[in-house]
């Protein structure tokens, strides 16, 4: 499963329909931090694409993605950032430090993304 923490579901759905159409995976959506975080404590998360920002609860992508690392060190999913934090904020850098890969926003291409993800998935099944 891929979880896209996202607080924009317009965003996240488009997110998850072109996922799951693209690596036959199941996606899932949400913004609920303690949702989020069940699931990979479950062991069904196969790759997170995070938000840092979720509304109403800034940086809470960053608590996430460090959660998952200081729960998971050895077997936690690969773990994909975007937002829109500039790059040259500290906690854009902060999350480049617990994520595998991060994009901002205003630069992310779609065929980018989506090469990134397909070889992190290749990477975790083998």
């Amino acid at each position: 499963m891929i979880l896209i923490f996202e607080d924009n579901m317009d965003i996240g759905l488009v997110l998850k329909r072109m996922l799951t159409h693209m690596f036959h995976e199941n996606a899932v959506v949400t913004s609920n931090f303690v949702d989020a975080e069940n699931m990979v404590l479950a062991g069904e998360v196969e790759l997170v694409l995070s938000d840092l920002n979720i509304e109403g609860h800034k940086e809470q992508g960053l608590d996430l993605i460090k959660k998952i690392r200081r729960i998971k060190p050895h077997t936690s999913p690969p773990i994909v950032v975007y937002t829109g934090v500039n790059c040259n904020d500290t906690l854009y850098a902060e999350a480049e430090r617990f994520s595998d890969e991060i994009f901002e926003k205003s630069e992310i291409s779609l065929p980018q993304l989506c090469k990134e993800m397909y070889r992190l998935l290749n990477l975790r099944k083998r």
